[in-house]
């Protein structure tokens, strides 16, 4: 069976049952960490473990990250993939009918085209575009 398909294999079972084997152990291990007091994990011979500080600093130092990326930095790449406005790649691909291309009739609806970005801003919002 190939590997790029998502079934379940043996080896993948295996490894996602570690895995939530392993994510639970360190939740678990994180939350007596977080909730016993230090006079209780001294008497039971865990001496050394870092300040409770650090069981709420880690995980708002990690979701203000989150957000940051989240709200500013994930648009704002977008952004900077976005062609700018006089970009014809915003407006027409291959399959456009060019304005200029159509013939127009004396009367009667005209024939479909695409219409220019700078018409259309004129028309709608009485902008020029440059």
């Amino acid at each position: 069976m190939s590997q790029s398909t998502p079934a379940p294999t043996p080896s993948r079972a295996n490894y996602g049952f570690a895995l939530y084997l392993g994510s639970y152990t360190a939740f678990g291990m994180y939350l007596i960490w977080a909730v016993v007091p230090d006079d209780a994990l001294n008497s039971v011979g865990l001496t050394y473990w870092p300040q409770k500080y650090w069981a709420i600093a880690v995980p708002v130092h990690l979701l203000v990250t989150l957000a940051l990326f989240a709200f500013c930095i994930y648009p704002a790449i977008n952004l900077t993939l976005t062609p700018p406005m006089n970009d014809n790649r915003i407006i027409t691909d291959e399959f456009a009918v060019k304005q200029d291309s159509v013939k127009f009739r004396d009367k009667g609806i005209p024939p479909v085209c695409d219409l220019p970005l700078a018409d259309v801003c004129r028309h709608l919002y009485m902008v020029d575009e440059d």
